[in-house]
């Protein structure tokens, strides 16, 4: 009976110190800012079982994605070896109850077992021989380590059982067991004795490399293993490109009230765990614009250094707090993250998109955002231009409001009274194009196809403001509040109830945020629009447009809100018109460069992003490159002209207005 004793003590030893873990690591977690996220169960739980027990996300990397699944679905089947392990210490004929010595599962857990020793291998194959770039920065030893352990676990496992086919004692049929009745020829020629010898060696060997590995994986990069599950599960149900919202009450502000995060005990619980969740893949880095273009922020290392700090310093500030004295606040800003790694980042979404755990890293950078413009009026030069121009004239350029609509001029679009109401559709303009000279072109083209369509429609004139995306994004929530809550009057005023957007980020605004403040409206972007026109025959496409175009997806139109084919449809749909896709596009489309509020601050540091997209765009040969957000069109083409290209840089209604005929204004 000495096995069982020895087991008994191991499971109190390695168990305490995996349980005084587990605890600690709940009670960070728990430092952060509560947030409730129980709503929308069954995508919850669906959720659960496509993105963790399915791994859907791994598999935007079909290579990699395979390499996991193996060592992930494996681990899944052979913990019911464990628990055969477990149990022949007590009893060397133990089998699982009821499924226990059947031949089909015999077969699975020796098919997984060289399943996950392939697994393991390819691993290092993508780390020690390949060295992807992704790697930058993530802890390398650690994981070969990890790596190292694992294939001992499964080596382990495969000799035991080879050992017990040798002695006739296998749980399941040898004839079932393929690589285990191989593995047993190693022991030809050997007594019984021996054999039995060898197969107590392999047993505890498994068994206390299982119970040594369990309390050092909530010291490592594989904690994600117990925390990925929880993450996906309180991930956002909305949109990803809708923001948390922060009560900001400056008439009634309290002593040490801090607005987004400045220590990190401002991060939200779910923030706290999306530390604890990384896996350190860095897939996020892959993506990123700004560390693709050398700005001094990739996705991983943000997090990796947040999670660092919450280690090191959160036990300090449970200690603090269970004694009740007091303890010193860190800054996570520049102590743990510089402000220029937070002034880079877009907000395109696409490491929220890569990320196979749903780490939110936008949502991290924005409530820093927050702290940094609203708490210590901290961010760069140009931004404070943006914030009064939003402040004194209602829309980032600075223009007159009473000038909002002379884009209209000569083209007898209808404006809503002042004291009237709202058609079937107000047309959201938005401020590019208001006031951009070259975003009016689009606003020119869509209301141009409105009429050709005969939709009964409208503008608010200067009675619409700014959204307040750029506010929202640039950090300034109470901006941004005053912004939507003097749109919202206005609409609700006039009894708006369905609205057209060209805009990606007033789209997203409107439809995603806005009813988090009491605003609810059908929204709809123009290509959606145009789309259903095209195929209910209101809008006929007929002249042919002779070009090859190359078309971009908006981040906050694609990515952000999952549209990405109708824009693809109308183009489609147009009669001479060739398109050619970009290396990267769709989910794995590149940022133009202007999200969060960029595309009113400088890029001082390495490529520009325009460029990078434009270069990308060039390489199809297109002659065209489409758009449908007119931010992208102006980056876009300001990128197109420092190349020196002739490419032309249009609006998806642009091109459709010049298939229809003479619709698209020459002005």
């Amino acid at each position: 009976m000495l096995g069982p004793a020895i087991l008994l003590v191991a499971l109190i030893v390695f168990g305490g110190l995996f349980l005084k873990r587990a605890i600690l690591l709940i009670r960070l977690v728990g430092l952060g800012q509560r947030v409730r996220r129980t709503d929308h169960m069954p995508k919850r739980v669906e959720a659960e079982f496509t993105d963790v027990l399915g791994q859907r996300k791994m598999f935007q990397r079909l290579g990699p994605g395979f390499m996991h699944v193996l060592i992930f679905w494996g681990f899944l089947v052979l913990l019911t070896t464990v628990i055969e392990a477990f149990g022949e210490v007590f009893e060397e004929t133990f089998a699982l109850p009821i499924i226990g010595r059947a031949s089909w599962l015999g077969f699975l857990q020796d098919l997984f077992t060289v399943l996950v020793m392939l697994g393991v291998t390819w691993a290092l194959y993508y780390r020690k021989v390949r060295r992807d770039d992704r790697f930058v920065g993530s802890r390398l030893a650690s994981a070969d380590f990890i790596l190292a352990v694992i294939f001992s676990e499964v080596f382990t496992l495969l000799m035991l059982n080879a050992t017990k086919v040798s002695l006739g004692i296998s749980d399941s049929p040898a004839s079932s067991m393929p690589f285990s009745r191989t593995a047993a020829t190693l022991f030809e020629g050997m007594s019984d004795g021996a054999i039995l010898a060898f197969n107590h060696v392999f047993l505890w060997w498994h068994l206390l490399l299982i119970l040594s590995f369990l309390p050092y994986i909530l010291f490592s990069k594989h904690l994600h293993i117990f925390t990925s599950w929880a993450n996906v599960f309180f991930t956002k149900s909305g949109p990803r490109g809708q923001l948390r919202p922060i009560v900001v009450d400056l008439e009634d502000m309290q002593e040490g009230v801090v607005f987004g995060a400045s220590t990190i005990e401002d991060l939200t619980s779910k923030e706290m765990l999306d530390t604890l969740a990384c896996t350190e893949c860095g897939r996020c880095q892959n993506v990123c614009p700004a560390w693709n273009t050398g700005k001094p922020l990739s996705p991983k290392l943000f997090i990796m250094n947040l999670r660092d700090h919450l280690r090191s310093w959160g036990p300090k500030i449970l200690d603090a707090k269970d004694r009740g004295v007091g303890y010193e606040k860190v800054p996570l800003n520049p102590n743990v993250v510089s402000d220029e790694a937070v002034w880079e980042c877009t907000t395109c979404g696409a490491c929220m998109q890569e990320c196979p755990v749903n780490i939110e890293h936008v949502d991290h950078i924005v409530d820093m955002r927050r702290n940094l413009v609203m708490g210590e009026s901290r961010f760069p030069a140009e931004a404070g231009t943006l914030l009064r121009n939003l402040e004194n004239s209602g829309n980032p350029w600075g223009m007159a409001q009473s000038t909002r609509a002379d884009w209209t001029k000569g083209l007898g679009v209808p404006v809503v009274a002042e004291d009237g109401q709202a058609p079937e559709y107000i047309y959201f303009v938005g401020c590019a194009g208001s006031f951009d000279d070259r975003a009016k072109k689009i606003s020119q083209a869509v209301v141009a196809l409105l009429k050709a369509a005969n939709i009964d429609y409208a503008i608010m004139g200067s009675g619409e403001g700014c959204t307040g995306d750029p506010a929202r994004r640039m950090g300034n929530e109470y901006l941004y509040q005053q912004l939507a809550r003097q749109n919202i009057e206005a609409m609700d005023a006039k009894g708006v109830t369905k609205i057209i957007a060209n805009c990606p980020h007033c789209f997203n605004t409107i439809a995603n945020e806005y009813p988090a403040m009491g605003g609810n409206y059908e929204v709809i972007h123009h290509t959606q629009l145009l789309a259903k026109l095209v195929t209910d025959g209101r809008l006929k496409p007929t002249e042919e447009v002779n070009a090859l175009l190359s078309y971009h997806d908006p981040c906050y139109l694609g990515r952000h809100n999952e549209i990405y084919s109708d824009p693809r449809k109308v183009l489609d749909a147009i009669p001479g018109l060739s398109t050619v896709e970009m290396p990267r596009h769709e989910h794995n489309g590149l940022c133009c460069g202007a999200g969060g509020a960029r595309m009113w601050m400088e890029e001082r540091i390495g490529k520009r992003i325009n460029m990078e997209r434009m270069d990308e765009a060039a390489s199809t040969g297109a002659q065209q490159v489409g758009v449908a957000c007119p931010y992208c069109l102006v980056m876009l083409d300001d990128g197109a002209r420092a190349r020196g290209d002739d490419i032309e840089v249009l609006d998806v209604a642009q091109v459709v207005s010049r298939s229809i005929g003479d619709t698209e204004p020459s002005t």
